[in-house]
């Protein structure tokens, strides 16, 4: 499997709207790579990994054909990961004339964001035929598109019914695990009983190498800690590649290349928009 990160940035994006910071005025001026987008991602060409409102953009400066894409998978509500308006774009007729497929487009997710997406196909009238929606049932994997996923509750912000994503196809797995801190006892209950180590696992690093306890987000320490506790248990091993992910300027005011030698000596990836690996 190939995972590209589309966006790489929280809420605020980096540098973030209306800000002055010198995090921020130092990315402006740096570009490149210090630019990131609200995070988004994409495995192979057809599996997405949420909808910010950046997802047109992401199309574009990535050369992403969205009409290949026959799933979505949403982590959580909140409006830099689900942008729902924008998925009536995808109904036919007004917004889309043709695209050169039938199937629908699917959106995975828990509740909140299900009823998020919901109220916008009622709303505006879509069609079965354009797009559709699926409750996930934690720690339970299905089957899309010759995916298997399993959802796993994560700790963030309760209202928005997170959720972190393990994905495997051709016995490999992506742990897509970011607007997290560490993990609610029943996710990590099914981690420990993995049948083997975890390709990839992409940790939250929202607060940067801060040393912060904030609840629902990850600095560069706790996702040392972290990925010890999962080697530990099994899910993970001395094969698995741990990229840092979902970066905002609270959280470290170093660019990215710096970033890059602080967390060197401890063996993580740094994502950046546009990167891809593959498992």
């Amino acid at each position: 499997m190939k995972l590209k990160y589309l966006g790489t940035a929280a809420a605020e994006a980096r540098p973030a709207l209306f800000c002055e910071c010198e995090t921020c005025k130092k990315s402006r001026l740096a570009g490149g790579k210090n630019i990131r987008t609200r995070s988004q991602a994409i495995i192979n060409e057809d599996l997405l990994i949420d909808y910010p409102a950046d997802t047109y953009m992401h199309s574009i400066m990535h050369n992403v054909d969205l009409c290949k894409v026959k799933t979505c998978l949403v982590t959580h509500s909140h409006e830099d990961h689900l942008y729902p308006v924008e998925i009536a774009m995808r109904s036919t007729g007004c917004f889309a004339h043709v695209y050169s497929h039938n199937d629908p487009l699917v959106f995975y997710s828990d509740k909140s964001s299900i009823d998020m997406i919901d109220e916008v196909l009622k709303t505006r009238g879509m069609k079965e035929t354009d797009v559709q929606t699926h409750l996930v049932t934690l720690c339970k994997p299905f089957e899309t598109e010759g995916y298997t996923v399993t959802a796993l509750r994560a700790s963030h912000d309760p209202k928005s019914d997170p959720v972190v994503y393990i994905i495997e196809k051709d016995g490999k797995s992506i742990f897509y695990s970011n607007d997290t801190s560490e993990y609610p006892e029943e996710s990590m209950e099914y981690l420990c009983n993995l049948e083997k180590p975890l390709n990839l696992i992409s940790f939250d690093c929202t607060e940067g190498a801060s040393h912060t306890d904030y609840v629902g987000h990850l600095n560069l320490w706790r996702c040392i800690d972290l990925r010890a506790k999962l080697i530990e248990v099994g899910a993970a091993d001395d094969k698995t590649i741990f990229v840092l992910n979902h970066f905002s300027h609270n959280g470290t005011d170093v660019m990215y290349d710096e970033f890059v030698k602080i967390v060197a000596e401890h063996d993580f990836l740094v994502s950046y928009d546009g990167m891809e690996i593959e498992v």
